[in-house]
């Protein structure tokens, strides 16, 4: 006998009835509680955002719907020019997609922080306003801030097997010394950058290749030098872990340990030490198109670097960093990155090296094996990476206070960068020319067969296209017709030592002779070049393209004057600055 809880017999046909509404009740029941425990988000709040903002207030990137398509800056003709489309587009287009949701932050007084490099706003806010916000139509997703790496470097041991010659083993193995003496080119008129940890800038490896040197000891880092981390102490450049002084020793440093010891080079601090957060990198990607003050302000795409160098990496695959990669390419900035040291297993080389827009370098060692932590392809879409293989064993370059002997594929990316520069110093029509410039390298790389990883004898996943061959990549450019200036600067027939001679242009472009070219043939990058007179009060300006250039003298008043260079001809010129009042 069944009995209910009174204790009254239920026949069979009403318990089975009970049960179905006892069902039906429980469905009913779960109906709210389910809606209770749905995302009213629409599942665009991250779970790691989700899990901070538990504990109240968060700091989480906004990603809003669609990016700016830099195609804009295909039409430019210059390079000075496509920056400049590159950040209008940008910034127009983050302007009206973002501004709803600036509006909302600045009526609710959150902390705020807009990016145009990407489609994003760094904020601020609680769980109320963070629901807010994620309801917001044009809103694409709320996620965490991660953080990048500096990929750590081993300690090495100091080669002395070129020690004769006066230059680095590795500087002597991809034949820089070559392309000095025979091609008389260290990468005069290209400026080239690093997103890194900094830089010692009195260095005097680097001091005097500075964009911000001044005559007299001088300097001026507004626009050449920027720290997004807010780590250096007041204005001055500074370094606090000496990776990004090495990796602009190997770049440019004079006394043998460079690969274009005459480039010029600009730093932005995207790193606080080893670590190197989203926001930071952001920024700093946004500097290298227009290049602003110490307080961040007054952006002038103009000053924007010919190549930039990252030797930094995200061991998690995603596309966060894709569209600053994209733009550089658009504005024809360079990008040149650092495979990573998570070898020797096959894919895995990390982000932002394994985007198909990005030229990427794996590391040998003196005797030209590959190192074995260097990160292995392919990468993304089963694309052939690294690019290309360079020197990034037991290499020794300047820190701050001296010189230190590292070893990494940090140290393997800025050997490629700098031969970036001597090849658009060879032809400065090819600068901003990012497709014809990575054909030729790929194209003058020693093959170095590595079947480990897949591809082909010429093209494999562990050297690239194969190691690179500094000499045999500028040999490799456009035969360009180019001039010298030389000149002295005097007061009353005597020399003035320490002056600043600035020359750009050209103003037009000629023929040898100097007949002006047809505008169709006419359209090349600006030069902006400075140099600085002798105690002769001499000085001396290679490798320009035959044009009519303005060239001023600054010291204490200023002169000016327009010069025409022609091919393959030296112009003498002597240039007298009146004083000042």
């Amino acid at each position: 006998m069944t009995l209910s809880r009174e204790g009254e017999h239920v026949p069979p046909h009403l318990r089975r009835r009970a049960r179905v509404l006892a069902g039906l009740i429980a469905l009913l029941a779960a109906v709210p509680q389910a809606a209770a425990h749905a995302e009213p988000d629409g599942g665009k709040i991250a779970t790691a955002v989700r899990d901070d903002l538990k504990d109240g207030a968060a700091t989480f990137f906004v990603r809003l719907k669609g990016e700016a398509d830099p195609a804009a800056a295909r039409a430019p003709a210059t390079k000075a020019a496509k920056a400049a489309a590159v950040y209008a587009a940008k910034t127009g287009y983050a302007e009206r997609s973002q501004a709803r949701l600036r509006g909302l932050l600045t009526e609710r007084h959150a902390v705020h922080t807009p990016f145009w490099i990407v489609n994003a706003v760094k904020v601020t806010a609680d769980p109320a306003l963070a629901a807010e916000i994620a309801a917001l139509p044009e809103v694409a997703g709320i996620e965490p801030i991660g953080t990048a790496e500096v990929p750590r470097p081993a300690s090495g041991t100091q080669q002395s097997l070129t020690a004769a010659k006066g230059v680095e083993w590795n500087i002597d193995r991809i034949k820089a010394p070559r392309v000095w003496k025979k091609l008389h080119n260290r990468g005069e008129g290209v400026v080239v950058a690093t997103i890194d940890s900094g830089v010692d800038f009195a260095h005097p490896e680097l001091a005097a290749q500075y964009r911000g040197s001044r005559p007299g000891g001088r300097v001026q880092h507004d626009h050449n030098w920027f720290d997004a981390t807010g780590v250096c102490a007041g204005p001055t450049p500074c370094d606090n872990l000496g990776h990004g002084t090495h990796v602009t020793g190997i770049m440019t440093g004079r006394s043998g340990i460079g690969v274009a010891p005459r480039a010029e080079w600009i730093a932005v601090k995207g790193c606080e030490s080893a670590k190197c957060a989203d926001d930071f990198l952001l920024a700093a990607g946004q500097w290298i198109i227009a290049p602003t003050d110490r307080d961040g302000r007054n952006p002038r795409p103009v000053l924007a670097p010919d190549i930039v160098n990252n030797s930094w990496a995200k061991a998690r695959r995603d596309d966060w960093c894709r569209p600053v990669v994209q733009a550089w390419v658009a504005a024809g900035i360079f990008p040149m990155f650092a495979a990573g040291n998570t070898g020797p297993g096959c894919d895995t080389t990390e982000t932002p090296a394994r985007y198909a827009e990005s030229h990427s370098a794996g590391s040998f060692d003196v005797n030209d094996a590959l190192m074995p932590e260097s990160s292995r392809g392919p990468g993304e879409n089963e694309v052939t990476k690294p690019d290309i293989a360079a020197p990034g064993v037991d290499i020794r370059s300047s820190v701050p206070g001296g010189y230190f002997v590292w070893t990494g594929t940090s140290m393997s990316s800025p050997h490629v960068a700098a031969t970036v520069t001597l090849m658009w110093s060879a032809a400065p029509a090819l600068r901003g020319d990012i497709a014809a410039t990575r054909a030729l390298l790929d194209g003058t790389a020693i093959d170095a067969p590595d079947a480990g990883c897949g591809g082909t004898a010429d093209d494999d996943n562990a050297f690239g296209e194969g190691r690179l061959d500094a000499y045999a990549a500028v040999r490799s450019v456009p035969d360009e017709p180019l001039g010298t200036l030389r000149g002295t600067v005097t007061a009353r027939g005597r020399p003035l030592p320490g002056t600043e001679v600035t020359l750009t242009g050209p103003l037009r472009r000629t023929t040898a002779n100097g007949r002006p070219l047809p505008e169709a043939e006419a359209a090349g990058p600006p030069l902006r070049r400075t140099v600085d007179t002798g105690r002769d009060g001499g000085f001396s300006l290679r490798r320009l393209p035959p044009g009519d250039y303005q060239v001023t003298a600054s010291r204490p008043g200023h002169t000016t004057a327009t010069l025409t260079i022609k091919a393959d001809r030296t112009i003498t010129a002597r240039l007298r600055p009146t004083r000042s009042r």
